[in-house]
């Protein structure tokens, strides 16, 4: 029988979203700060005015979000679990929560499967539209490359 979610184990969702990129170059757009403050934000309005990322196991990473007030402006961080370049990349977010993405070579582009475990603060739904819009704006991104 599967475990239910419970506040010691969050549930997890799963966003999918293919890219007409090279694998390698997805992969890096996580992982190096020139490419996370092009595309890692959510809702349009918003800004990325800066990024650090310390990419390997126990590394950590900092990226300013920047809300189109000012008012609500925040770093979104937390630590590198494991990177296997081009094909995984793990993450935990400063409150705990883990991040799984896996890129996936798919009749010649680049397949992403994102698992998150949801927080407490927002909807579902609102953190799936947030994440379903980064991952819009890596694929804007990834374009002008």
């Amino acid at each position: 029988m599967a475990a239910e979610a419970t506040d010691a184990t969050p549930r997890v969702i799963e966003i999918t979203h293919v890219f007409d990129a090279p694998r390698a170059l997805v992969f890096k757009a996580w992982i190096e700060a020139e490419h996370l403050v092009q595309w890692f934000r959510a809702s349009e309005g918003w800004t990325t005015p800066f990024a650090e990322a310390d990419a390997r196991p126990g590394g950590k990473y900092r990226i300013g979000f920047a809300s189109p007030d000012g008012k609500d402006d925040f770093v979104f961080e937390g630590v590198y679990n494991e990177i296997v370049e081009p094909e995984r990349l793990v993450f935990t977010i400063g409150d705990g929560r883990r991040v799984v993405v896996t890129f996936a070579e798919f009749e010649g582009k680049t397949k992403l499967v994102l698992q998150l475990a949801l927080e407490t603060t927002s909807s579902e739904e609102q953190q799936r539209e947030g994440w379903t819009a980064g991952l819009v704006h890596l694929g804007e991104y990834l374009a002008t490359l």
